[in-house]
């Protein structure tokens, strides 16, 4: 079979505006760039073919110095750009994963990958989002608030995996303190 991609939607480093009561413009980039290098490093670490998708340029670039390909992302909001990459991806195994899962590890990707094996995959965030979709072929993505019950009825027979270090994502000040207080993040608190 042919390798799996990993997908990683990423907009640019300028966002996570929720969070700026807790965390300044520079140091709210400066995280989510380390989530997002984590990310790239963990997926390759893992021999995932990992792809960022994103409509900046500068993203683009930073995607290929790190070793990752580098996905136009045509600027069609990230439901479309998930689904336009999977497209691209004619048939391969895919996982799309939140880059702001600042927790990945690469026995949590491993366990995803096993789980593909059987089937699709759906890791579901601790706020009802979902971190990541896993499955081959053409897929309705409906990312937003609450998106995990929809994308579990857009695929009803998806195997549902729990991953405490795949349900944090960060997005908000409260995340950051469940972080700092777990130790794992002395890198975005300064």
């Amino acid at each position: 079979s042919g390798m799996t991609a990993l997908l990683l939607p990423i907009r640019g480093f300028d966002g996570k505006t929720r969070l700026a009561d807790s965390l300044g413009a520079s140091q709210r980039r400066s995280a989510l760039e380390e989530m997002s290098r984590r990310a790239v490093n963990v997926g390759l670490e893992t021999g995932l073919h990992v792809q960022v998708v994103t409509p900046a340029e500068s993203v683009r670039r930073w995607a290929e110095e790190m070793g990752a390909t580098a996905v136009d992302d045509g600027d069609a909001g990230l439901n479309g750009a998930c689904a336009a990459a999977v497209e691209g991806l004619a048939g391969e195994p895919w996982i799309v994963a939140h880059a702001d899962l600042p927790l990945v590890t690469a026995r949590a990707l491993d366990a995803v990958t096993e789980g593909l094996e059987s089937g699709s995959v759906l890791v579901p965030s601790k706020d009802g989002g979902t971190s990541i979709i896993a499955r081959r072929g053409p897929f309705r993505f409906a990312y937003g608030p609450g998106s995990f019950h929809r994308h579990l009825a857009a695929d009803p027979s998806a195997i549902v995996i729990t991953i405490p270090e795949l349900s944090v994502d960060l997005d908000s000040a409260r995340d950051l303190t469940t972080l700092s207080s777990l130790g794992l993040a002395p890198t975005l608190v300064t």
